[in-house]
């Protein structure tokens, strides 16, 4: 009964402390919401400030945040003050809590990627919701602490918003002290400002430090009202006058002695090259060992060994879906934030597979382990040409998914051998991957989990490599293998924090850019075959189509034979998928990188600086005119497209998809 006391003494204590400081703070409440999102903004920096090493860079980091921040509260009280009125204080707590939102999603954002968010970055949000809320909840689970510290603060800045705008508190004031404080928080203001003008040139620009020194609220408001601080502006693509072969549109000829090889693709997931065993052998920068001395990837340095390598490969833009359609049509995606290659097209395009089965009689097929749901496979597999569209969903066995997203690669052998046995006749097979998504989980049957979220990433690879020895054991077992090019190919890396950031969609460094690629044609190409010029993904198509005696030069590909002498002064351009992505190209060993945060330009040599930690910064005259091929070369990779067109169809008999203008987006309905 004590005890019970004491706890009830306990809670009406607390009770009236919180209802005395809520009889405090109430008045304020657009102060202390705006005072919620500096903290936001100064906390979330630390953290990141911390787990990369640049805590003696964080007070460069934070200034801009200090400046804009407080001259906008002094603004917002200025307000109040001059008006004081219930209407003018719920407009001022509504500004508040906007900024301060956008404080909390930056947050999150920037404990996730290592980069500032920009309003573009939300645009996949509103394509698939659902999809995108299963992510978010995967990564807020997977980081409790972290979640813990972003939600919890936030669930009370809502309830305390939500009541004073439900009843709103007006201020009382005294004129003195009020305008000391706002004197104060204009020369706090100010005096950030001159500080932050004297250290712009300062820090690890190297390394994405640059990125953490602009306030986030501003950023995003700017890359509204200046159309070219996107990078890509709308007119761009309402502009756009690129169009693209379609697959009765390019000259299809061949060599008399051609061979009829099938062909085999096979498509990694977000590997780095570093983790791959190929790294150790041709020059990587860091590659990470494995259980064996073979490293990570055994089979993949047999496969390797057994046909040509591509040691000098780099991904054209870092987004699944814009690799796809470089790695198999040869021409460069819309390198722009949309997914326009999945709007649905009354004809394909001219790809691999449509040239296979006009020129070669080929069927054709697209296997992934991944849901199709995801960014609208379905249109892009048919505008790719492929005849038959497998997925997740047609496993119809839920034993087999993996994560939100995947399943066991595993699980797609039975279905591949049932198609190439389907008929005696040569084929087309591409395989997409997903295990080495994230989430990164394994199937039960490989073993428990990794501990860490690096450790979990390998252990995928390490089981992807697993899959691909599974795979060519099974075509050895059809008889196929000798008959077949096999290509294993990457479409795009995956950064752990190496230079200060994570994922792959904003990020212009090698652990992002860099794919392997190596393939074995049987009597095509000569076994233990090395490339180390740079190559693109572009690349892909037409030297497969050169191997099987296609004569390549009439298609015009953006793409080359990446086995025949390349010239030496070719420029590889590559883009990250967002929007503000950096953006640039690889020359011999001279990488040049266009960075439109600040609108730098930099230079790596790589044969000195493979870790690309010491990038030199152009002189503003030569950056321009680097800058402007580069932004230009972005601007002519869109496709022109009715963007006032809508429509539906179904897609393999189980797709229904949807579109406007440039997206699209699909839905199951079964068989």
């Amino acid at each position: 009964m004590k005890a019970y006391s004491k706890i009830t003494a306990g809670l009406a204590v607390i009770r009236s402390q919180a209802l005395a400081a809520y009889r405090l703070l109430a008045p304020r409440g657009h102060t202390v919401i705006m005072f919620a999102a500096l903290f936001c903004n100064l906390v979330v920096k630390f953290f990141h400030a911390h787990r990369t090493g640049h805590i003696p860079e964080y007070p460069g980091w934070i200034l801009t945040d200090v400046a804009i921040l407080l001259t906008v509260e002094a603004a917002l009280a200025l307000l109040c003050y001059r008006w004081p009125t219930a209407r003018v204080f719920r407009t001022a707590l509504v500004l508040a809590a906007v900024i301060c939102t956008w404080s909390g999603v930056n947050a999150g954002w920037l404990i996730r990627t290592g980069t500032q968010i920009l309003p573009h970055d939300l645009v996949p949000l509103f394509r698939d919701p659902f999809f995108v809320a299963k992510m978010v909840f995967r990564n807020l689970r997977a980081m409790p602490l972290a979640s813990a510290v972003l939600l919890i603060p936030s669930a009370m800045a809502l309830a305390f918003f939500f009541s004073l705008l439900a009843r709103p508190t007006v201020p009382t004031y005294n004129r003195r002290w009020f305008r000391v404080r706002i004197a104060g928080a204009l020369l706090v203001s100010v005096a950030a400002i001159v500080a932050n003008t004297m250290v712009s040139n300062l820090g690890s620009a190297q390394i994405g430090a640059m990125g953490m020194r602009y306030n986030c609220q501003a950023r995003a408001i700017l890359a509204f009202i200046l159309p070219g601080y996107r990078h890509l502006a709308r007119d761009d693509f309402r502009n756009a006058s690129r169009e693209l072969p379609r697959h009765d549109g390019i000259p299809i000829a061949r060599t008399p002695d051609a061979a009829n090889h099938n062909i085999v693709i096979v498509v990694l997931e977000g590997v780095q090259y570093d983790c791959t065993s190929l790294a150790s052998r041709q020059g990587g920068i860091a590659p990470q060992p494995g259980q064996t001395t073979d490293g990570l990837t055994p089979y993949l340095a047999a496969l390797a060994d057994q046909g040509v390598s591509f040691s000098n490969v780099r991904s054209v833009v870092t987004h699944t879906t814009k690799a796809l359609f470089a790695l198999l049509t040869g021409r460069y995606p819309s390198a722009s934030q949309d997914i326009s290659e999945t709007v649905p097209l009354d004809q394909p395009y001219a790809s691999l597979a449509t040239i296979v089965e006009k020129g070669l009689g080929f069927r054709t097929a697209f296997f992934q382990s991944a849901t199709g749901t995801f960014e609208s496979r379905p249109g892009l597999i048919h505008n790719l040409g492929f005849d038959k569209f497998f997925t997740r969903e047609d496993l119809r066995d839920p034993n087999h998914f993996v994560g939100y997203l995947g399943a066991d690669e595993f699980a797609l052998l039975d279905p591949v051998a049932d198609w190439i046995q389907s008929e005696n006749s040569p084929f087309f097979i591409t395989i997409l991957c997903s295990v080495t998504h994230d989430s990164y989980v394994v199937p039960a049957w490989y073993g428990p989990k990794a501990d860490s979220q690096e450790g979990r990433y390998l252990q995928t690879i390490a089981y992807t490599d697993r899959f691909l020895a599974a795979l060519d054991a099974r075509l050895t077992e059809l008889g196929l293998a000798e008959d077949t090019i096999f290509c294993v190919v990457g479409d795009h890396g995956e950064a752990f924090g190496e230079h200060g950031m994570m994922g792959h969609e904003r990020i212009a460094y090698d652990e992002v850019l860099r794919i392997a690629m190596c393939l074995r044609a049987p009597g095509l190409v000569e076994p233990g075959t090395r490339v180390d010029a740079p190559v693109s993904s572009v690349d892909l198509a037409p030297t497969i189509l050169a191997l099987l005696g296609f004569e390549t030069q009439p298609m015009a590909f953006d793409g080359d034979n990446a086995l025949a002498p390349l010239p030496s002064d070719r420029q590889v351009f590559l883009a990250g998928w967002m929007q503000q992505s950096p953006a640039g190209y690889v020359q011999n060993d001279r990488k040049v990188i266009y960075y439109p945060d600040n609108g730098r330009v930099r230079v790596f040599h790589l044969g000195a600086d493979p870790l690309e930690l010491n990038g030199i910064d152009l002189p503003e005259p030569e950056a321009a005119e680097i800058s402007r091929k580069i932004v230009q070369w972005r601007r002519d990779t869109i496709f022109k497209i009715d963007e006032s067109a809508r429509g539906q169809t179904t897609l393999y008999g189980s797709w229904l998809s949807k579109w406007s203008g440039r997206e699209s987006r699909v839905r199951y309905i079964g068989p």
